[in-house]
């Protein structure tokens, strides 16, 4: 991970939204004292809501409140479930797509693709200029997550480069996949370059998923994204918000524990952290 410019090694941990709370302590106490002893520097991850506060008290670990979630919805029909209204209320709701205020047209300089991208790791590198805690989001980094087994999965990533194809300005990862509450659009990942013409580019690729969700059938999108994050403005223009506490599927806490001291205050303040669903190792 890095912290403000300097990478250390962590541990990072996700409890199964099954999990019993006792397996999660036992499990992540574990997993806590091999990555101290290994020399990791901090311990972070997420846990079920239900169990958060005694798993954290057993662990040591700091709240850091909810997982960020935004949710954009993509039919009437989501609406309903986003705004937690009754269950009458929705049946008045059809499933007729709610399109986005944003073409079709792919402008030029967008691009999709599969392989490993090297260029990845200096578009991380500009966006991330105000970051003080976050994963290293580098070309070996989406190598391991994304690219590796990318054929014959769902998981497409679009690309926004200059114009002669020096620099990547964007990138946005996303999948469709069935869950718990219906069909899902997933944003994995959105970044940028801190340019204006990065921020477009950005914005008309995260346009261009949420069409590519709709006609792949989901009812809505998801996202990870702290308010103080610099992608966080381009998901509100797309119409992200977060969703009621009551009413979220995967209602996930972070916590958190510096083993180095000196870390301690940086890696506890919420908004230092950069958070995306490439922190879930589900994605």
């Amino acid at each position: 991970m890095r912290f403000g410019g300097e990478r250390q090694q962590v541990l990072a941990f996700e409890a199964g939204a099954d999990a019993d709370a006792d397996a999660i302590v036992t499990d992540a106490a574990e997993a806590t004292d091999r990555a101290a002893d290994a020399g990791a520097v901090l311990a972070y991850g997420f846990v079920p809501a239900r169990h958060a506060e005694r798993v954290f008290d057993a662990l040591e670990w700091e709240s850091l409140g909810p997982a960020p979630l935004l949710v954009r919805p993509l039919r009437l029909s989501s609406v309903a479930d986003a705004l937690a209204l009754p269950a009458r209320a929705r049946a008045l709701f059809p499933a007729v797509p709610l399109l986005a205020p944003f073409g079709r047209t792919r402008r030029s300089g967008f691009r999709e693709i599969a392989v490993k991208e090297p260029r990845i790791t200096r578009l991380w590198d500009r966006f991330s200029i105000d970051v003080g805690v976050a994963l290293e989001r580098n070309a070996s980094t989406f190598e391991r997550r994304i690219f590796e087994g990318i054929e014959g999965s769902n998981r497409r990533v679009f690309i926004f480069e200059d114009g002669d194809r020096y620099a990547i300005r964007a990138m946005c990862i996303f999948l469709v996949r069935d869950d718990a509450g219906g069909r899902r659009g997933h944003v994995v990942e959105l970044l940028h370059d801190r340019s204006v013409t990065g921020l477009r580019a950005a914005s008309h690729l995260l346009g261009l998923a949420l069409r590519e969700m709709l006609d792949a059938g989901a009812d809505a999108a998801l996202a990870w994204s702290l308010p103080s994050s610099g992608s966080y403005p381009i998901y509100a223009r797309h119409a992200f918000f977060s969703p009621p506490q009551a009413i979220r599927e995967d209602d996930l806490r972070m916590g958190v524990r510096a083993f180095d001291p000196s870390l301690d205050a940086l890696v506890t303040q919420r908004d230092r952290w950069y958070l995306s669903a490439l922190d879930r190792l589900t994605m």
